[in-house]
Parts: C-alpha cells; sequence; structure tokens
C-alpha cells in the first residue's frame, strides 16, 4: 500500500497560491507602496509556490 505523502493537496495549494499572488501583487504594491518587506515576502512567495510546483511534478508522475 502506498503511502499518503499530501503532495497533490501541496501541489493545488501552490497552484492556487501562485494564480493569487499573480492576480493581486501588481494592487498590492499600489495600495502599500511604502512596505518594501511586504512586497519582497510577495515575490518570494511567488518564486517559492513556482518551484515547488516544479518539483512536485515529476514525483507525481512517477506515482512516488
Amino acid at each position: 500500500m502506498a503511502k499518503r505523502t499530501g503532495l497533490p493537496s501541496v501541489q493545488r495549494l501552490a497552484l492556487q497560491m501562485c494564480r493569487l499572488i499573480s492576480r493581486y501583487q501588481g494592487l498590492i504594491v499600489v495600495l502599500y507602496p511604502a512596505n518594501p518587506a511586504l512586497h519582497a515576502a510577495l515575490a518570494a512567495a511567488l518564486a517559492a509556490c513556482e518551484e515547488l510546483r516544479v518539483e512536485i511534478a515529476p514525483v507525481l508522475e512517477q506515482g512516488v
């Protein structure tokens, strides 16, 4: 019996997070121009969720 890893759920959440950040990042930057830490955190989160999706995809394809 295969062990549950939660990776399919994590992959779906990463996709959702990337979509939300992509959709609202520009507006957030405009609304909060004096908060460079928020801008940096959004950019880092977007990069992280994109990379997470990339790294999970081959694992799920292998069925591991």
